[in-house]
């Protein structure tokens, strides 16, 4: 991090002295200029008051000098000849147009002769050139560019600190501390890489648990149906009676069918997420959608003497999804309803308006049975849990219709929750029209 900072504040330092130094030669170039015409200016008005002087008396110079320096506001001065020693050279200067040039301590001055006077000379004060004091330019110039230094590290500060927290965070999760996530603060400068940080690690955790839990279901669920094989297989071998030794055949035949299910079941959940990559996404219509996979499901219903109901009293609206996997979710959804209804399951699609005034499309799958109790609703999701007796799951069913029920609406950023016919508000219980005992499903599909 240290590194980060060094290399952040060498960069912005030396791009500050590079285009300081570049509007300071551009400064003093312009500033020249400015003062070369100023006393190009100042020459013609001193020819101009030469010509004038020529003709005043000696006795008047003096006093018309600084009448003229008054009216101007120009430092003229009246000196004599004798005061300087100028050779030939400079002498000729003196008459020259242009005058003669000098310096001093106090800042250049030009000399010239009066015509006419040739004992006195008119002195003119000039515009001092661009100079400027080297030291006192460089202490406010390094004070410039520490200041903006000192700037741009406090301003670095929280950020170099919250990249430190996800190195932190990300080496502890290396090592194995799965729980471990990022802290995220209100002002931030990585809030958005520490929520994507937050949320791999949350989608990592929840995969590795999900395959230990795998692994144990499996394990555990594979003794008891291996066991009876076994029981099967050593009892065929002793037993003499035929029809004794195929009816152990057939219980070993059965068992076998179940292990298979069982493999199957579980190896496809665990397969899920790769799929994932293949999911293909596409907007469709809600009430269309839903309704078509309530029709395929009527077949089940009746076959379970159950009647499975349909719906809708809103617009229509369109939701992204892809088809092959929201159609699983939803099924299973609604296949789950009719094996636990005693007699009617009702599947209503609406559209609520959120406080930001946006409507959400939303949909309720109710049945009539027993209900879910409160304490089991949070792990009716959780891949490889069975109910208890009040919800008992056929054989063919290892607990995880609903966990990929759960996992199908993540991957949309749908959410889904259980509930009752008590827990819905009071627009979402006038859309069923007689209220149900049972578990109510509701989905929201919007992204979260």
């Amino acid at each position: 991090m240290n590194k980060i900072v060094i290399n952040i504040v060498l960069t912005v330092t030396f791009s500050l002295f590079a285009f300081g130094w570049l509007l300071d030669h551009f400064a003093d170039e312009s500033v020249s200029q400015q003062s070369e015409k100023t006393n190009q200016l100042r020459i013609q008005l001193i020819n101009g008051i030469i010509s004038q002087l020529s003709t005043v008396p000696p006795d008047d110079l003096l006093q018309n000098i600084q009448a003229l320096s008054k009216q101007f506001n120009l430092p003229f001065l009246l000196e004599n000849v004798s005061d300087y020693s100028f050779d030939r050279s400079l002498k000729v200067k003196l008459v020259s147009p242009d005058g003669l040039m000098l310096a001093s301590e106090e800042g250049p001055f030009l000399l010239k002769a009066i015509t006419n006077h040739p004992d006195r000379i008119l002195r003119l004060s000039l515009a001092p050139d661009a100079e400027n004091n080297n030291f006192k330019d460089l202490a406010l110039t390094l004070l410039l560019y520490l200041s903006l230094s000192l700037v741009l590290i406090i301003w670095a500060l929280p950020l170099v600190r919250s990249l430190s927290n996800l190195t932190d965070a990300a080496a502890k999760f290396g090592k194995g501390d799965l729980a471990e996530r990022v802290q995220l603060g209100q002002f931030s400068q990585l809030s958005q890489l520490e929520k994507s940080f937050n949320n791999m690690a949350e989608q990592i955790e929840q995969l590795v648990e999900e395959n230990k839990l795998l692994a144990n279901s499996l394990s555990h669920d594979l003794r008891t149906p291996l066991a009876c094989f076994r029981f099967g297989l050593d009892a065929s071998l002793h037993e003499q009676n035929l029809d004794k030794k195929n009816g152990y055949i057939r219980r070993m035949e059965a068992d076998l069918e179940r292990m298979e299910l069982m493999l199957s079941a579980f190896l496809d959940y665990a397969s899920m997420e790769r799929n994932r990559l293949d999911m293909q996404f596409e907007t469709v219509s809600m009430i269309s959608f839903i309704r078509s996979i309530v029709s395929d499901m009527d077949t089940l219903a009746k076959k379970q003497n159950v009647e499975l109901a349909f719906a809708c009293d809103c617009d229509d609206t369109t939701i992204r999804v892809d088809k092959v996997w929201m159609y699983r979710a939803l099924s299973n959804l609604m296949v789950n309803a009719i094996e636990y209804a005693q007699q009617k399951v009702n599947v209503v699609v609406d559209l609520k308006t959120n406080s930001d005034g946006e409507k959400i499309p939303i949909c309720l799958i109710a049945d009539d049975g027993q209900g879910i109790p409160i304490t089991k609703r949070k792990e009716v999701f959780t891949p490889f849990v069975r109910l208890d007796s009040s919800r008992q799951r056929k054989s063919s069913n290892f607990g995880l219709g609903l966990a990929i029920v759960k996992r199908v609406l993540y991957w949309h950023q749908y959410s889904v929750t259980v509930t009752d016919f008590e827990g819905l508000n009071g627009s979402e219980q006038s859309l069923l029209l007689k209220k149900p005992n049972g578990a109510i499903f509701r989905l929201t599909l919007h992204p979260s």
